[in-house]
């Protein structure tokens, strides 16, 4: 099964110190999809400008569509 990739620019205030950056990332993502934060996890990227995420129970595109109707 291929999984579905999409990417997505997002800018966030908290410096990337201790893994604060990530944090906030992740705490946003989850709640703009409605998810409780344990559900959205880093896969990669701990120290990237580039990471990639997962939502755990949310295709692809069904993140798509919730973040698009934000």
């Amino acid at each position: 099964m291929r999984r579905a990739r999409r990417r997505l620019k997002i800018a966030v205030a908290a410096p990337p110190l201790e893994g604060r950056a990530n944090d906030a990332l992740l705490e946003w993502l989850a709640d703009r999809l409605g998810l409780p934060r344990r559900q959205v996890r880093l896969v990669s990227g701990r120290h990237s400008r580039d990471k990639t995420l997962h939502a755990a129970g949310v295709s692809a595109g069904e993140v798509g569509r919730r973040l698009a109707a934000q």
